[in-house]
């Protein structure tokens, strides 16, 4: 290495061979001792830098090595994240179709639902129908006014079988009335019956739609520190609260309704009541038939006199003896049906405290904690 006016070269002892060589003997520089000692050093220290060289390319090819693999690295490391982004972006779609499915079968089970509670309703109405057009087809006013012209009758009777006759009408009308009035009251017990089972499904249903519907919205809250899925999140957790908030309107006027029909049979109930005024017409007509009683007894030793007078006399007895059971199976019966109006009196009460219950878990308790 040489160096002149301050610039550095490096002469290559092959490359300075080679030149020796070719050179004729004319061009050959003439190297005294003192230029061989002079170059000793400089071919030393040239070796030197080559060997410096050698060692400088070969940590440059380690560095470039170095650096390809972690550009190899690299490459895969986004080619990772990448698969990992289409896989989260994969299950979060999966996840939203699993939400639409889920909400879809709820839409379908809630339409089923209400179709079958229309179905329902409609049955009802007509039941309550029928039984409004037989009571309207039943007139106790003109069937007390029968009863009393019959009582009139047997008290104006001459004959035995004029008696026989209006006291067999008699019972033949209250049996009628009291068939009726059992399969009046049977049909609207059963129509409460229904309601009120159709109420504790219904409530039910609701409670396990607020459970639902708050299992959510915790796991809503908890999924919410996700950036990527909070708006989809927010978009379902306002769909079902409308939802929920749908169905309670739905079931606050479905417990309007049945509050209606409450106070609808309760006018049927007291219209029904006013069959129990028949026990008083019951009560006179016991009245005439021990008159009429003491009266054949009293013409008992007239009728004596002849063997046919006596026969009809024992018939007369025996027929007053079946009057007098009649009625007081009359009077059984008349009694078991107060006391089954009194039981369904009650069951009317517990319908009614029971819609009070619905309505209130509904419209303010529950839907207000998933809020």
């Amino acid at each position: 290495m040489e160096e002149e006016k301050g610039h550095v070269v490096r002469v290559d002892a092959r490359d300075q061979a080679e030149l020796e060589q070719n050179a004729g003997p004319l061009q050959r520089p003439f190297l005294s001792p003192q230029n061989h000692s002079e170059l000793s050093p400089k071919s030393s220290a040239l070796e030197d830098q080559g060997d410096l060289n050698k060692k400088l390319q070969h940590r440059l090819a380690l560095k470039e090595r170095e650096l390809e693999a972690r550009a190899v690295d690299g490459e895969l490391m986004e080619n990772e994240l990448e698969a990992r982004a289409c896989e989260k972006a994969g299950a979060l779609v999966e996840e939203i179709y699993k939400a639409q499915r889920e909400r879809d079968q709820a839409v379908m089970a809630r339409l089923r639902l209400a179709n079958e509670e229309r179905d329902e309703a409609l049955l009802r109405a007509k039941r309550l129908q029928l039984a409004a057009a037989e009571l309207e087809n039943i007139n106790p006013e003109d069937n007390d006014a029968d009863l009393e012209e019959l009582l009139n009758r047997i008290n104006g009777a001459d004959s035995a079988l004029g008696i026989e006759r209006s006291g067999a009408v008699i019972v033949d009308r209250l049996q009628k009335a009291r068939e009726r009035w059992k399969k009046i009251t049977a049909e609207e017990m059963n129509a409460v019956i229904e309601e009120r089972d159709a109420a504790l499904a219904k409530c039910r249903h609701l409670e396990q739609d607020l459970h639902h519907a708050k299992e959510q919205s915790q796991t809503w809250a908890n999924s919410a520190r996700h950036p990527t899925a909070e708006n989809n999140q927010e978009d379902a957790r306002k769909e079902e609260l409308e939802a929920v908030f749908r169905e309670r309107d739905r079931a606050v006027e479905r417990s309007w309704s049945l509050e209606e029909e409450i106070q609808t049979l309760r006018a049927y109930y007291s219209h029904h009541q006013s069959l129990s005024q028949k026990a008083s017409l019951k009560e006179q007509l016991d009245s005439t038939l021990n008159t009429n009683s003491e009266a054949f007894h009293a013409q008992e030793g007239q009728a004596t006199q002849t063997t046919q007078a006596s026969l009809q006399h024992a018939r007369l007895v025996a027929q007053i003896q079946a009057l007098a059971s009649e009625h007081q199976s009359t009077q059984t019966q008349l009694k078991f049906a107060q006391e089954a109006e009194k039981e369904a009196d009650e069951k009317v009460q517990k319908l009614e405290r029971l819609v009070e219950v619905l309505r209130k878990k509904v419209g303010t308790g529950s839907v207000r904690t998933v809020i």
